[in-house]
């Protein structure tokens, strides 16, 4: 016997068909993809935009947390409705690119894009940043995991 989410069945009746199985599919991953690096672009524009009007630790993690969130249920409504793994790296990949693009943006709108730069940008904010980082895609992984 095997227990299903309809009751106990044998094993054979068990089986789902083919068609119930639901996979990501090429079509519906790359939406995710694009969506999640949209909403992920904008998002991170308004973090930092917020976080330097209203320049507070807390709330950088809970707006972090935030971003995370609607960053992966982005990811989610556009994989139509896909939870797994392949989703939950979209959502925390583009939850980082959040976080790391606009500092590249900014950083080399005013000092010239090099590898300088880049490494600049990365570590002006130190630890804190990176632990910012962290909370929103763990957010954004939970969300679609």
């Amino acid at each position: 016997m095997v227990y299903s989410p309809v009751g106990i069945k044998c094993r054979s009746c068990a089986k789902l068909p083919r068609s119930a199985l639901v996979t990501l599919g090429g079509r519906r991953g790359l939406k995710a993809v694009v969506t999640g690096l949209a909403a992920g672009t904008a998002l991170g524009f308004g973090y930092y935009l917020l976080l330097g009007i209203l320049n507070f630790l807390f709330l950088s993690l809970v707006l972090a947390a935030g971003v995370g969130v609607v960053i992966g249920e982005a990811v989610f409504r556009a994989s139509g409705a896909y939870r797994g793994r392949a989703t939950a790296f979209v959502a925390a990949g583009c939850t980082v690119w959040a976080f790391v693009v606009p500092l590249l943006v900014s950083m080399g709108a005013s000092l010239g894009l090099s590898w300088r730069t880049v490494a600049l940008s990365l570590t002006a904010r130190g630890v804190l940043q990176w632990v910012v980082v962290a909370v929103g895609a763990y957010f954004a992984w939970r969300r679609n995991r």
